[in-house]
């Protein structure tokens, strides 16, 4: 009996330990991830596991985010229509639109692409 529950221990552990996985850069996302519906309007998703927590997902997602404004020549983004999925993963897609030059007066919901990227990697 002690033997199964320390196996069974040893397995929720485990499991627990490469749940999140780290972090997958622009470069290595699927074309499926990124999709681009106006000249700098994308729609970006980021896939994770089901025992991601949601603070976790979310840092995923603006890093991605940013990333991909910056390769695209821009300097700050905004999030908007957010759309969850969770089944044995959890994915979420939003949509970026981007903006070039000077970050526009009274804009606080836009995000420096840089600035996210100088933040520790999650």
């Amino acid at each position: 009996m002690a033997v199964s529950r320390a196996l069974f221990m040893a397995c929720v552990i485990a499991l627990a330990g490469c749940a999140t996985g780290p972090y997958t850069p622009l470069i290595g996302a699927e074309r499926d991830q990124v999709e681009q519906l106006k000249e700098h309007v994308y729609r970006i998703e980021y896939r994770v596991s089901a025992f991601t927590s949601q603070a976790q997902l979310d840092a995923y997602l603006r890093r991605r985010c940013a990333e991909l404004t910056l390769r695209e020549g821009y300097d700050f983004f905004h999030l908007a229509q957010r759309a969850d999925v969770l089944a044995l993963s959890r994915r979420t897609s939003m949509t970026v639109t981007m903006y070039k030059g000077q970050k526009p007066t009274g804009a606080d919901d836009l995000y420096d692409a840089r600035e996210v990227l100088a933040w520790p990697a999650p």
